[in-house]
């Protein structure tokens, strides 16, 4: 494949991307939500290159007639696979807090497959895919709810000031995910059916990481088949290695 064809190729993914990105907040219907990310995570080295494990704790607030603030904790393991594919396993605790309503407790297991390819020029794509099984029960586990999830995630990475990701690197992403439910063993009010995001990150260098992301998230009211919603969510992350 010529360069130019290698360019045109990302210049028509950034394009679906950006276009997707501004056109999907026009279907929100009035229950539109605003959310607030907040995570840190840190990622240890058992094998360099080869097996580290990783934390992630986060805060996630929304901004509705229903407000609600979750609390997680996201450890996982990742395991290199070879040059370009990686296994994650992880567990997932999420609490949710809802001044007007019932808490619920989530736990939800994951494995996913994430593979670094293509590369052209500058421009770094990756795939991730993740398998999710969630048992979801309200505070004091009165009610118990079990469902199984398929997620995919396309991301383009750019670096800004240099050709690579170095230290002292800005960077962009571009990225879309859609969720694929197995069932709706799960009565929620918001699911996620496609996800868009743009990130501007910094690596300070090998330790630590900065980003900041918007996302524009399509869904459904899994009680309610007609009526849809999307969210606009800012995340701010820090990440940190040792």
């Amino acid at each position: 494949m010529s360069r130019l064809s290698n360019h045109l190729t990302v210049f028509r993914i950034t394009g679906i991307i950006m276009l997707a990105w501004f056109c999907l907040p026009a279907t929100a219907q009035e229950n539109a939500h605003f959310e607030s990310w907040y995570t840190y995570s840190a990622r240890h080295y058992v094998t360099k290159h080869r097996f580290w494990i990783r934390n992630d704790i986060g805060i996630k607030h929304s901004f509705d007639e229903n407000p609600s603030t979750i609390f997680l904790m996201r450890p996982r393991m990742i395991i290199n696979l070879g040059n370009i594919v990686e296994f994650q396993p992880a567990v997932d605790f999420r609490f949710s807090y809802y001044p007007n309503t019932n808490n619920t407790i989530e736990l939800r297991t994951w494995q996913g497959f994430r593979v670094y390819w293509p590369d052209i020029g500058r421009v770094m794509f990756d795939h991730f895919y993740r398998f999710e099984q969630r048992f979801n029960w309200l505070e004091g586990f009165e009610r118990e709810e079990i469902s199984l999830r398929s997620r995919y995630r396309l991301n383009m990475r750019v670096p800004v000031n240099h050709l690579a990701i170095t230290d002292n690197t800005f960077f962009f992403d571009l990225r879309g995910e859609i969720f694929l439910p197995h069932d709706e063993g799960i009565i929620e009010t918001y699911a996620s059916t496609i996800r868009l995001g743009l990130n501007l990150g910094y690596r300070q260098n090998v330790k630590w990481r900065y980003q900041l992301t918007g996302y524009v998230d399509g869904g459904k009211d899994v009680i309610d088949a007609n009526r849809s919603a999307s969210r606009l969510i800012i995340e701010a992350s820090v990440r940190t290695t040792f």
